[in-house]
């Protein structure tokens, strides 16, 4: 893909395509590439970025949602009113309350023996109760990300 330089201002011209998204990070980040820019500033600037679009989208979505029914394209994107989260009260329900009494125990055992083995792990040895091995070392995997937070 022959790399060419996007100017803010052209952004706003650029039609809202997944494909002109990666056009436009690759653009963005070729300066990290070539070692012209620090990467870890780069990546604190793109999460101030993230958060001021995230606020914004918010109100955008709220105003949006006053005057817009059904469903239409706009800038290619198709544009629909959507259930996001959905919250079901089963509280109400004798059987599903029923179910729930048995779990209570079972899972709270669960949480006991998943918090020993953590423990264990975390030691690295067997942890004993009356002689008896209740939980051993796990293997762990975790996935390792850059955490920015920013300041106030």
């Amino acid at each position: 893909m022959q790399s060419q330089e996007i100017e803010v201002k052209e952004i706003t011209k650029l039609t809202p395509t997944k494909t002109n998204v990666l056009v436009v990070a690759q653009e963005m980040t070729e300066p990290i590439l070539n070692g012209d820019v620090d990467a870890i500033e780069f990546s604190v600037r793109c999460q101030f970025g993230i958060d001021c679009l995230t606020q914004a989208m918010k109100i955008a979505k709220e105003n949006s949602l006053n005057n817009f029914a059904g469903k239409s394209s706009v800038l290619g994107a198709t544009v629909e009113v959507a259930e996001t989260v959905v919250k079901y009260d089963y509280s109400t329900n004798e059987i599903w309350k029923s179910i729930e009494a048995e779990l209570a125990p079972i899972l709270e055992r669960k949480k006991d023996i998943e918090d020993k083995i953590k423990m264990a792990t975390k030691i690295n040895a067997d942890i004993l109760q009356d002689d008896e091995i209740v939980a051993s070392p796990v293997t762990k995997k975790s996935t390792t990300s850059l955490k920015i937070t920013l300041g106030k």
